[in-house]
């Protein structure tokens, strides 16, 4: 009985082992696109990042890499004509340069712009309008476990009353500080350009709510902190109305993550938006509510 036991055991290692192969799999050819992101906010300067895509595996994603220079960047609107220019602001976190191009002239509330880029032999335009109303939050609390597709999280829960005036759609946005002791998800942040300096950051929500169904009742929003905490530590809370072209692009960014994680969810793929085919991303506007001071009870 033992050796029949012993010879099983010897047979089942053998299967397995012969079941296992090294497959080989060339990634298929990739052409690069412009990603363009702009998200007007009244009393802000305009700010556009433009920026060309990569494939996935590839390890070229320093920003120095990734922005595209030397473009003609323009909004127009009744204001006239703002020509945007190349600048940066240091990132600590990563240790390098953030590059965007930025205008001159403040965006107004109630205007309607439009977005001109030369870039080479392209171009690209698209327009938008700054209408969005203004969200109202009721009132912010904690919650230390809540469930989601991906797991058991704690929460935080934002409670607003929708503008029942129009179509309206929502995102989440925290502001805070972090340092080198905060962690980032589940890994701690690591920057020796950072030193023992805390660093003013904005969480924004991964998620984006559409108001469908829910014209002019209240809204519960519960999101999943981006960083860790302490108790104690406060933070500003904002709502933020965006309109249906950024809506539908981080909408679709959203289902993508969801679909990597959830097997019996179809893949995803970026439909063409405002730009077509030639390019990804979004020219939009934006209205943050007031903020509301949080702080985490633990």
């Amino acid at each position: 009985m033992k050796l029949y036991i012993i010879i099983s055991i010897a047979f089942i290692s053998i299967v397995l082992f012969s079941c296992e192969k090294i497959i080989t799999i060339s990634a298929p050819p990739y052409t690069s696109k412009p990603s363009i992101q702009c998200m007007l906010e009244p009393d802000s300067l305009p700010k556009v990042y433009f920026n060309n895509t990569v494939p996935y595996f590839d390890k070229k994603v320093s920003f120095q890499d990734l922005v595209i220079r030397n473009a003609q960047i323009k909004i127009q609107s009744s204001l006239g004509i703002d020509n945007l220019h190349l600048d940066s602001v240091y990132n600590k976190i990563f240790c390098q340069y953030d590059y965007f191009y930025i205008g001159n002239t403040p965006i107004q509330r109630n205007n309607s712009y439009s977005l001109n880029i030369k870039s080479g032999a392209h171009d690209f335009s698209a327009t938008a309008k700054t209408e969005q109303l203004q969200a109202t939050i009721d009132s912010v609390s904690f919650v230390q476990v809540f469930n989601d597709l991906y797991g058991a999280h704690e929460g935080v829960i934002t409670y607003f009353k929708d503008v029942p005036t129009q179509v309206n759609y929502y995102r989440y946005e925290m502001v805070r500080y972090v340092d080198t002791t905060t962690k980032l998800a589940s890994e701690k942040i690591v920057s020796i350009c950072l030193g023992k300096d805390s660093l003013k950051v904005n969480e924004i929500g991964r998620s984006v709510y559409a108001d469908v169904g829910l014209q002019g009742q209240q809204i519960k929003i519960v999101v999943e902190p981006a960083y860790s905490h302490k108790p104690g530590k406060k933070t500003q809370v904002y709502i933020t109305s965006i309109d249906k072209n950024a809506y539908d692009f981080f909408d679709q960014l959203d289902k993508q993550k969801l679909a990597q994680f959830n097997p019996f969810v179809e893949p995803v793929f970026l439909r063409d938006g405002q730009f077509g085919a030639a390019a990804i991303g979004y020219f939009s506007a934006m209205q943050k509510s007031n903020p509301v001071t949080f702080i985490y009870p633990e």
